[in-house]
């Protein structure tokens, strides 16, 4: 189980962006949200001892909108199966009230 209440909003930022983006680094996710480099590192690190996010294994990432594999120059994260399926559900949630 994951202590989803330990989230601030940063976090929550985090990982709806790596939700709807696919695995990316935290070069590029600091860049889109508009956060400090330093900070985001510390986030994605700290979410990943949490067990939020997983690192990607390999040295080539397959990406949406990408003619052929990225070499991965940095570390990569994803999220972990569990918070990828409660942030499904939580949006999932949302859009059947919107409705």
């Amino acid at each position: 189980m994951l202590p989803w209440g330990v989230l601030e909003e940063e976090d929550w930022r985090i990982l709806r962006d790596l939700y709807a983006l696919a695995p990316d680094c935290a070069k590029f996710l600091s860049r889109r949200l508009r956060m400090d480099p330093g900070e985001t590192m510390l986030r994605l690190r700290r979410l990943e001892a949490l067990g939020f996010l997983e690192r990607v294994r390999g040295r080539f990432l397959k990406k949406k909108g990408l003619r052929r594999p990225k070499h991965m120059n940095h570390t990569y994260y994803e999220l972990s199966r569990e918070a990828r399926l409660h942030l499904r559900a939580l949006l999932f949630a949302e859009e059947v009230k919107d409705a």
